[in-house]
């Protein structure tokens, strides 16, 4: 068994483990496979497959972060919307951390994390049926092309009607973060363009900001700032080795 450098060794890996028949050998040989690589990007890579398409997904991950916040005495949620808050954000931010697989599997796709991530919190039985074909699949590029295909199809009918209006929803969560008083530029892109994410995988989160954009944008500066709190305490709280990533300037303008 070689060590993994590359983000084609991962994939590599990846087939490999999928084409063993029972699911606790993935599991097993997944674990292996991550202790081998020798790079962060091939390492979080497998991580996630492993997460996605071995381990259980989204509510696998929410089941093991609702562990973990209640073993941690220094995290105490006891108002029941708050709780379920904490929930969706942090199947949100799981969302966008898993939505690397597909956009690391199908390179050639140009839609934003954001986007991707709204096609798992929908259909993510079909992704994930996706993109394991997709790896199995390797070096067959009709396969591949073909699962592609469904996938951005999956993209599309996701597609929300309040898109054209999705910068100045990022400008909105960018201002906020200023009226709190932060001034630097590299906080204000990332962090930003995360809450931005997180804003616009949910259309309940979104039209909430839109609503109050539209009387006054200073009124929404609260909604995006708790979505900032909540978020901290979600990113506080261990879900795996790999755990829940933030925004990337690259994702959003």
């Amino acid at each position: 068994m070689k060590y993994i450098r590359t983000r084609e060794d991962a994939l590599d890996a990846a087939a490999e483990i999928l084409d063993l028949p029972d699911r606790k050998e993935q599991l097993i040989q997944s674990t292996v496979r991550i202790m081998l690589c020798l790079d962060v990007e091939p390492r979080d890579f497998l991580c996630d497959c492993q997460a996605l398409l071995i381990k259980g997904g989204l509510e696998a991950l929410a089941l093991q972060r609702r562990d973990a916040l209640d073993a941690a005495d220094e995290v105490v949620i006891v108002d029941p919307e708050e709780d379920r808050f904490f929930d969706a954000v942090g199947t949100a931010l799981d969302s966008l951390r898993l939505a690397d697989v597909l956009r690391k599997v199908f390179p050639e796709m140009r839609h934003e994390r954001w986007q991707v991530a709204r096609a798992l919190l929908h259909r993510e039985a079909e992704m994930r049926d996706l993109v394991a074909a997709a790896i199995r699949a390797r070096g067959d590029k009709e396969a591949v092309a073909a699962a592609r295909k469904a996938v951005e199809a999956a993209f599309a009918a996701e597609r929300p009607a309040w898109i054209d209006r999705a910068g100045s929803l990022l400008s909105l969560c960018r201002d906020a973060l200023r009226s709190a008083g932060t001034t630097d530029p590299d906080v204000l892109r990332d962090e930003g363009s995360m809450l931005f994410e997180l804003a616009a995988t949910d259309d309940g989160r979104a039209a909430e900001l839109f609503a109050a954009m539209e009387v006054d944008p200073s009124r929404a500066y609260p909604a995006v700032l708790r979505l900032r709190d909540v978020a901290e305490t979600v990113r506080s709280v261990d879900v795996d080795d790999a755990g829940p990533k933030g925004g990337n300037a690259k994702d959003v303008a």
